[in-house]
């Protein structure tokens, strides 16, 4: 027993450090801060230099009809600002955590399966939720979908324990409400309370006063964003009401791994707990000793993948465009000197190049703000080598026109620096 012990052990701490190398390897040039990493981290710091406490996260960027849209809770956004605190503001520390934070998911996910189908089980879904590659990216950027997987497991667990003790019906509630602050994605999760809703009435075991704990750990989570309604006459709600009667999506609009692959996080908890069901289920039919060969040979080759193959390309910077070269910009704006200028980039969708405003932020030399491209006289722009300033459309870039490209620098991997400078208007 001793040693059956010792060998779970070594192959725990096997797959854990296999889960790690994958995560850190190649890790400064791979962690993600663009787009919305850099967004988050700008409004957290206004939120902690202003001394104010938001009762609103992150806006839902992704639905915005007629300039309406709408915000999730400020759970995410108060974590932050503990990390950049507590960190000092070090992007690539505080993108660490949430590796870390997947990883301590993983394990979590090994407890509760070993609750219920035994450590071996338990063993071969830890593994390969630590070397599939669809999840890797998601642990080097700043996000706040990272943080859903874990509360949805300790939702699903505290309901299957809600028997033992009402404190459960209590903080099944919280990780529900908790889940639903972070991202609306979790609104897959009311199908699983409809499920033990339906089977508490089957087994006639239904409670009004359990479910009212339940609604009462959900609502204390989402207490700062109910407060915040209560505040601005129910805006949120009123917001989602006229995006639910008025949003027509696209036709390439999908919920799939490729446009909006992080809705089915929340569903991470509910196939790890599935394919436990599998597993168990074809150990009856083939034996355990079979299932454990064909698991170990699926570990192999997720692991291979994810060490040699694509990288999560979807999810990492625009090739060439990773931190050390985001800061190698900024110090050249720096050392350029120039005062009341302003920056873009035109390598990815938002052109406002948060990630070098954020540079320069912590540098103490910071541009105009994000609307005052009109009245600068020098724009710093980042471009690749196919979309250069001349040609450019970008509101950005035209607002500055007429203008002379008065620097240019190669960054290499097909990225071009350039200083313009706005020319005087000829005369009609």
């Amino acid at each position: 027993m001793k040693n059956k012990s010792l060998l779970i052990g070594i192959i725990f701490g096997l797959i854990t450090l296999g889960s790690l190398i994958l995560r850190f390897q190649n890790y400064e040039e791979l962690v993600n801060f663009h787009l919305d990493p850099p967004l988050f981290l700008h409004e957290v710091k206004e939120m902690v230099d202003s001394r104010t406490i938001r009762l609103i996260g992150p806006l839902v960027a992704t639905k915005v009809i007629e300039g309406r849209y709408f915000f999730t809770g400020p759970t995410f956004y108060w974590l932050l600002a503990i990390l950049g605190i507590t960190l000092n503001w070090n992007v690539l520390l505080m993108t660490a955590f949430f590796a870390f934070w997947w990883l301590g998911t993983f394990i979590l996910i090994f407890f509760w399966l070993k609750k219920r189908f035994g450590v071996l089980i338990a063993l071969i879904v830890y593994a390969l939720l630590s070397f599939v590659p669809f999840l890797i990216p998601y642990s080097r950027l700043i996000w706040n979908v990272n943080l859903i997987p874990f509360f949805g497991v300790l939702l699903l667990w505290f309901l299957e324990k809600r028997g033992e003790k009402r404190i459960y019906w209590w903080l099944a509630g919280l990780s529900f409400g908790l889940g639903l602050s972070i991202h609306y994605s979790v609104g897959l999760w009311f199908l699983i309370l409809f499920y033990y809703l339906i089977l508490d009435f089957k087994d006639k075991k239904f409670c009004f006063s359990n479910w009212l704990l339940f609604v009462l750990g959900a609502v204390l989570a989402e207490a700062p964003i109910l407060l915040f309604e209560l505040r601005h006459n129910f805006y949120n709600l009123r917001t989602i009401l006229f995006q639910i009667r008025y949003y027509q999506p696209s036709i390439s609009y999908d919920f799939s791994f490729r446009t909006h692959y992080y809705y089915n996080l929340p569903l991470v908890p509910l196939v790890a707990k599935g394919y436990g069901l599998l597993l168990e289920k074809l150990k009856r039919i083939f034996g355990f000793k079979i299932i454990l060969f064909s698991q170990i040979i699926l570990a192999i080759v997720f692991l291979a993948y994810s060490l040699f193959g694509p990288q999560g390309e979807a999810l990492i910077n625009p090739k060439g465009w990773y931190i050390e070269r985001q800061r190698e910009v900024s110090d050249l704006i720096v050392k350029d000197g120039e005062k009341g200028f302003e920056v873009a980039a035109t390598i990815n969708s938002d052109t406002r190049a948060l990630e070098l405003r954020w540079w320069l932020r912590q540098k103490g030399h910071e541009p105009m703000g994000v609307e005052d491209y009109n009245k600068t006289d020098i724009l710093y722009l980042v471009a690749p080598e196919s979309r250069p300033p001349e040609e450019e459309n970008v509101w950005e870039v035209k607002a500055l026109r007429p203008f002379k490209i008065a620097k240019e620098v190669d960054l290499g991997d097909g990225l071009i620096f350039y200083k313009l400078r706005r020319l005087p208007k000829e005369e009609p």
